[in-house]
């Protein structure tokens, strides 16, 4: 196939039928006819939106199910890929190489594709409902903006692509500045908040909370603490309309079974299905992984550094880190050790656990983008910014950590709570290191080094602790190169 004629052939992927979505939880996909402009029936519709998601979670996609899952959260300061993934250790190399984010480029760019053809088609159509259509509006909106909030973390300049590509001419289009990729994120999420549903019967799907929380969210990356603030606000204060809350039980978040729970605000949806789960259960553990109870299989992909201060200083009666990191298992009635590499991590991640799947490519563990959890902490950190360190910020953080303690949520704790009379400075490293504990195998500590300027810091504090310094270099940057799948097909690109 000639490079030229690749965006065309992901337009047509959709033309020709939607494609089997990545999980049963979401709405079951059965195409029934060819799309074209102006055909849309709401049956159609349901099924091209499923469509839309369906990039997001392909099996073998290499998008937040694979590769971004796990190599992302490899560059954490506190992680290390083992020698078989060596290269997401070297920050220079991985971001130097332009072909180590390429398979995610291109499905990520599907699902902008399929969005933007869905918003076309919804703009020719004439017959469906205003809010019916409002709704599908929404929804393509949202999956465009959560793309590109990735992709200009990730990449930086990147083509902002708003229109479909329906021939070989349209290909070529200039890198957009970075502030351009965000205004349009912006508007994309908040036209999703005004038309989206404050609930939805179909877990995987955008509704009006998760619109708010990316803004939230986004806001905090650009620095904006005071729209930050207010954002998260609004989550908080109306948490019961949009039916959010945290979950008592660690296990109940990341069960690989049930299909949504109350702390869930936007997650990819994973099936215990053949090439319709994720990897990351199978990619944590290793060899013992179905004796164990962690996964169906292990790839020993990777493991986490006890000397990184994070994970040194990390209070063992906190729950978040028994249910997260081992060393050790019990197999058969007898404890047995968990399987290392000494020179270069100590112990394993094992916030997926999914022992019953089919296959490695059938773990059920959802991955979440949004959990109640995250707007308390976006909460905490911007009101601190903003106000200090408030009653209403200590507020928002110290209900984290009560969960993390298995204490009541809404009651003071003197073994959760954090101590008061913090400065503002000091509640601010707080926040970090809470949500280092908070996300950890979620994929977002790196993200967090980045925009909040740790990122040299931490990893020298790391080499200085580890057997191999070479493995954790400083980064020379912060953004990956541009993958030549988008360089040799779009020559203004370059």
């Amino acid at each position: 196939m000639r490079p030229t004629n690749l965006y065309v052939l992901l337009i047509t992927l959709l033309l020709v039928g939607i494609s089997q979505t990545g999980c049963d939880k979401m709405l079951e996909e059965k195409p029934k006819a060819t799309l074209t402009l102006g055909q849309l029936t709401p049956d159609i519709l349901d099924q091209t939106l499923t469509g839309v998601y369906e990039p997001l979670t392909r099996s073998r996609g290499r998008l937040w199910e694979s590769t971004v899952g796990l190599g992302i959260e490899l560059m954490s300061e506190y992680a290390d890929g083992g020698p078989t993934q060596v290269a997401w250790s070297n920050y220079n190399n991985i971001m130097n190489n332009p072909n180590s984010l390429g398979q995610p480029w291109t499905t990520l760019y599907e699902a902008i594709g399929r969005a933007n053809y869905l918003l076309v088609a919804l703009d020719a159509n004439t017959t469906l409902s205003k809010d019916i259509k409002d709704k599908a509006y929404g929804e393509a909106r949202f999956v465009r903006a959560i793309c590109y909030y990735f992709a200009v973390r990730v990449w930086g300049k990147v083509p902002l692509r708003l229109t479909p590509i329906v021939n070989s001419s349209d290909v070529a289009l200039a890198k957009s500045e970075v502030p351009v990729i965000y205004k349009q994120i912006v508007d994309d999420l908040q036209f999703a908040e005004g038309v989206l549903p404050n609930k939805t019967s179909a877990p995987g799907r955008a509704t009006k909370g998760a619109a708010k929380v990316a803004l939230a969210d986004v806001y905090l990356t650009q620095g904006d603490y005071p729209k930050a603030r207010e954002k998260s606000k609004e989550v908080i204060d109306n948490k019961a309309v949009y039916g959010y809350n945290l979950e008592a039980s660690l296990a109940t978040v990341y069960s690989p079974t049930l299909p949504t729970n109350l702390e869930d605000v936007f997650s990819l949806k994973f099936s215990q299905v053949l090439d319709r789960g994720a990897f990351m259960a199978s990619y944590w553990a290793d060899s013992k992984a179905k004796a164990a109870g962690y996964s169906v299989s292990g790839n020993k992909f990777g493991g986490i550094i006890s000397q990184a201060p994070l994970i040194k200083n990390w209070d063992t009666k906190d729950l978040r880190r028994q249910f997260s990191l081992y060393d050790s298992y019990i197999i058969n009635g007898v404890v047995t050790k968990a399987e290392t590499e000494l020179d270069m991590y100590e112990l394993r991640m094992g916030k997926y656990k999914d022992p019953n799947a089919p296959i490695d490519t059938g773990n059920g563990n959802d991955f979440y983008l949004y959990r109640f959890a995250d707007i308390l902490l976006i909460y905490a950190e911007a009101e601190n910014k903003v106000n200090g360190p408030t009653a209403a910020a200590y507020e928002a953080i110290n209900k984290v950590r009560r969960r993390a303690y298995g204490v009541p949520f809404d009651d003071p704790s003197l073994l959760a709570d954090l101590p008061a009379a913090l400065s503002q400075t000091a509640f601010d490293d707080m926040v970090f290191r809470e949500r280092g504990y908070e996300f950890i195998g979620e994929s977002k500590r790196w993200f967090d080094m980045v925009r909040t300027g740790r990122a040299a810091t931490l990893i020298t504090e790391v080499r200085s602790v580890i057997k191999q310094p070479v493995r954790k270099p400083t980064p020379n940057k912060t953004i990956f190169a541009l993958p030549d799948v988008e360089l040799q097909n779009n020559p203004l690109a370059n």
